[in-house]
């Protein structure tokens, strides 16, 4: 008797407030009733064991207040995690903002459509209808439809007014995929700027603007400066570490290496150029290279391409067999 009072005391304090647990003993029963059936058979072999499963069944009844405050304690716990957590955060935010939005199904498609033109956001008719269809059951496509309705002089002001992750997506992006679920949403933008930052070689591109040039001439998107960065906190966000030009400097090490190598520069530019002559196959030799390698045959046809004054010519002879014009024993005069 004190088991099915006990039973009974368990079911309506807990397991019949609690649907799991209620499930759960739901299942179990046939074996309760099969272990109270045990029990009374058992109590039949001797006083004894009756007094012990007794004893047993009351001190359940007497603990059952106890069992029953633990729970409620858990309970309390349980509710305080839940209102701490960010997802029941968002939703208390979500249903505290008085949002008036038309309930009519074909005024909320043209609120989306003037917006889609206006901005040229390339919203197929399609992607409006799902659009309009997940603003019923999603507070945040409710969201979207309610500020595409309000006036903007710039579309940036439209993607800082919330959600910059999505607005970025539907802004940048000629070709979309819509989702219902807003979480998938997520993943969907979150892939598809991996696959875009992926292909990012910051040693090809010297600064931000180039990337979002190749970008945007690669796969036809309209990045600017605020929608790249804007795509790039949200993959950081989500753990995506992409390097983009500009972070490493260690190729310029100090100033001083840059004035020298300025210097070297204009000294380059500033030098006299050599001279040169054309020899028969056409090359330019400067005047300094010539060495005493060079044949008779050579030596006049540079005499004869007049591209040399007589002063050169004789530098260049004494070169070659060593003379000297101050010499009276070299026998070599300067040519008149």
């Amino acid at each position: 008797m004190g088991l099915i009072i006990f039973i009974i005391i368990f079911y309506n304090l807990i397991a019949k407030s609690d649907p799991k647990l209620h499930d759960r003993i739901k299942k179990r029963m046939p074996l309760l009733i099969m272990l109270f059936i045990m029990l009374q058979c058992a109590s039949w072999f001797g006083a004894g064991l009756t007094r012990g499963i007794g004893t047993l069944l009351g001190l359940g009844i007497v603990l059952s207040p106890f069992i029953l405050i633990g729970w409620g304690i858990k309970k309390i716990i349980n509710a305080g995690k839940r209102k701490n957590s960010q997802e029941y955060q968002e939703i208390k935010r979500e249903m505290q903002q008085d949002i008036k939005l038309t309930e009519s199904v074909p005024k909320r498609r043209k609120i989306v459509a003037k917006f889609n033109e206006k901005y040229s956001l390339c919203l197929t008719d399609e992607q409006i209808d799902r659009i309009v269809e997940a603003s019923y059951s999603s507070y945040t496509w409710q969201r979207e439809i309610y500020d595409m309705d309000k006036e903007y002089k710039f579309a940036s002001m439209w993607v800082d007014e919330a959600n910059e992750w999505l607005r970025m997506y539907l802004y940048v992006f000629p070709v979309m995929d819509i989702s219902f679920d807003i979480r998938r949403q997520a993943q969907i933008v979150e892939d598809t700027l991996c696959a875009i930052f992926r292909d990012i070689d910051p040693k090809r591109c010297y600064s931000v603007d180039d990337v979002i040039q190749r970008i945007n001439n690669k796969y036809l998107t309209r990045f600017d400066e605020k929608t790249f960065m804007i795509a790039y906190r949200f993959l950081q966000k989500e753990h995506h570490n992409y390097k983009l030009p500009g972070a490493d400097r260690s190729m310029v090490r100090n100033v001083s290496e840059v004035d020298s190598l300025a210097q070297k520069y204009q000294n380059v530019q500033n030098a006299e150029p050599s001279k040169h002559y054309v020899s028969p196959a056409g090359a330019k030799v400067p005047v300094n290279n010539i060495g005493d390698g060079i044949t008779h045959e050579q030596l006049e046809e540079m005499v004869q391409s007049g591209n040399f004054t007589d002063d050169e010519i004789v530098e260049i002879i004494k070169k070659i067999y060593g003379g000297n014009d101050e010499d009276p024993d070299s026998g070599m005069t300067p040519m008149a």
